[in-house]
């Protein structure tokens, strides 16, 4: 519902409530049908490497659709025009597995059907989420923000892993495309679920005011904030160290290590249990660190998973032994941790940042620089990269030259970003991180 005045206490009581079962629900939606799932059907129709590590740039090339998201605000609503932006990416994850129609004969047109509902399902995500966080700082006061997003956050994680629970109960009956196919059906579902909580969600009608202004006249006062302007070129770098590292660590573990679905999907599941542990300690460590500071350590987590993966001894995932087996989990492990801080921090200094009435404007020049910048340059590289491995061996059966071929990729990755450390450390401090620094500065002397 929209009001034409600030939201009552119990009003966004309410709302945080629906946002909960919205992420609950939808946390069991994208564990069949996110990213893994996809890269898992992209790799099970015979899809090049290119196909899959693409699957995972989709992620911020999809922030192309952003403006639809502002648009739709503006008319009906942020609340309404999320839940039906969420309804739509569901539909478009059937694309994905629609592929399978073509069969080996056509692998062009399997590729471009499973791109094309990576870019559908990641484009309706995207119109979607420029809208999530004006609707959570509609909702919440600022000293309750970073518990609340750390709230709602373990409400997706803990919804992620149950259903990750069910996913590999069924691909431990059996492990074939239909039961992907399955998997997927049935996220569709639970997303289509979880977009009519998020439907319902309370909002005050300056949401849709500010979606309804000319974008020209907030631009010009945005790019006044020298704070966020950092905070753009921050985040990009951020989401380019993502996409080049999280999809490329399920590629490893398939097509390096020998991994099964199953296998791929127990060892992927140590990073929810990591995003579920960090989304619930996120309130504790943005009241101790900030944003800022969690964003250093999100990157520079990033930039140790390529490390992991150089590092990492060869075996045979058919019969692992203990102690890499535990590698494995550390190293999914550290995935998970470096996603869910970098997420939870870029969300909360995006809504810190800028004033109530510009939020919805800010958030869409955010994601569409992120998705015009890291998103462009992400698609290529992860692309090119994955090119010069595969003509390196990784093409070959998994092993000793196709783990050779992945770690040079991952050296390649680490070299190219490290130099953008500079972008994220000098986001500027917000008020609160200062006065904190001031504290401790004061209290150790």
């Amino acid at each position: 519902m929209i009001f034409d005045r600030p939201l009552t206490a119990e009003e966004r009581r309410v709302s945080v409530r629906r946002l909960a079962l919205y992420n609950l629900v939808n946390g069991v939606s994208f564990v069949c049908v996110g990213e893994t799932i996809m890269v898992l059907i992209a790799v099970r129709l015979g899809c090049p490497d290119a196909v899959s590590a693409a699957i995972g740039t989709m992620l911020y090339v999809g922030f192309a659709a952003l403006p639809l998201g502002r648009l739709a605000a503006g008319r009906w609503g942020a609340a309404r025009s999320a839940g039906g932006f969420w309804a739509l990416r569901n539909a478009f994850a059937l694309v994905v597995v629609a592929a399978a129609a073509w069969g080996p004969r056509h692998p062009s047109l399997t590729a471009a059907t499973v791109l094309l509902g990576a870019f559908g399902f990641y484009g309706c995500r995207a119109a979607g989420v420029v809208l999530h966080g004006p609707i959570v700082g509609d909702a919440t006061d600022p000293e309750e923000r970073g518990s609340v997003l750390g709230r709602l956050g373990a409400c997706f994680y803990a919804g992620m892993c149950s259903g990750l629970v069910g996913v590999l109960w069924a691909l431990d009956r059996s492990d074939t495309f239909r039961t992907l196919a399955t998997v997927v059906f049935v996220g569709s579902g639970f997303g289509l679920w979880a977009s009519w909580f998020l439907a319902r969600v309370h909002e005050t009608a300056s949401l849709g005011a500010g979606a309804r202004k000319p974008v020209l006249a907030d631009l010009h006062e945005i790019a006044g904030n020298r704070a966020f302007k950092r905070h753009i070129a921050a985040c990009c770098c951020l989401n380019l160290a993502a996409m080049l590292v999280q999809p490329a660590s399920v590629i490893i573990l398939k097509r390096g290590y020998g991994a099964t679905d199953l296998q791929a999907m127990v060892f992927a599941a140590s990073g929810s249990v990591a995003c579920g542990l960090g989304s619930w300690l996120n309130g504790p460590l943005a009241r101790r660190f900030g944003p800022r500071k969690e964003m250093i350590g999100a990157f520079l987590a990033t930039l140790a998973v390529c490390v992991f993966w150089i590092a990492l001894p060869d075996a045979s995932a058919a019969a692992p032994g203990a102690a890499l087996a535990a590698l494995w989990v550390a190293g999914f492990f550290l995935v998970g941790a470096s996603k869910i801080v970098m997420e939870n921090s870029i969300a909360h200094y995006s809504i810190s940042v800028v004033e109530p009435r510009l939020r919805v404007s800010a958030s869409a020049i955010l994601f569409t620089a992120m998705g015009a910048i890291s998103g462009l340059v992400g698609l290529s590289l992860a692309s090119i990269l994955m090119a010069i491995a595969s003509a390196g061996g990784a093409t070959s059966a998994p092993g000793p030259q196709a783990l050779a071929a992945y770690r040079g990729y991952f050296l390649s990755v680490l070299v190219l970003l490290a130099p953008l450390i500079v972008f994220v450390w000098r986001v500027i401090p917000l008020p609160e991180e200062r006065r904190r620094a001031l504290r401790h500065h004061h209290g150790t002397h």
